[in-house]
């Protein structure tokens, strides 16, 4: 092995292939930065001009101090119970995905838990918070596992 080694670095000798161009080395040289020249970015010229486009709108001026804005009362939560969950299963699951063959299961919700209705809907499943803060998805048929 140790032979072809001598033997390609004789050959790169003799044929007088050096190694790839160096980068010029100076003070203000930072690789990975785009700060230092080789042979290539040396001759590519930069764009004289760079379209970022135009904005769609303009922007909308802020209110004035004395304009007197009344803030919006965020619409409250739903509130609702898991209930009529029966055998063979006696809880309805909150699941990490809207789904039973992605989502992972984090809790099993017996009848008289509290849900907060966080509004996000995909089909039959509904975003919600329990009353410890955890956030997921409970399949919901309406009259059937939930009552609000």
């Amino acid at each position: 092995m140790k032979y072809l080694l001598v033997l390609a670095l004789a050959l790169t000798l003799s044929l007088g292939l050096t190694a790839a161009p160096a980068l010029a080395q100076s003070d203000d040289c930072y690789p990975g930065l785009g700060l230092c020249e080789d042979a290539v970015t040396a001759k590519t010229p930069l764009p004289s001009r760079i379209n970022i486009g135009t904005p769609e709108a303009p922007p909308s001026p802020l209110p004035q101090a004395s304009e007197q804005t009344q803030p919006q009362p965020a619409p409250a939560a739903q509130v609702c119970v898991v209930y009529d969950v029966r055998p063979p299963d006696a809880w309805l699951a909150l699941r990490t995905e809207p789904t039973t063959k992605r989502g992972r299961r984090l809790y099993k919700l017996p009848s008289g838990t509290r849900l907060e209705m966080l509004g996000a809907q995909e089909g039959n499943w509904h975003l919600v918070r329990v009353s410890d803060g955890s956030v997921g998805w409970v399949s919901w048929y309406r009259d059937r596992w939930i009552a609000c």
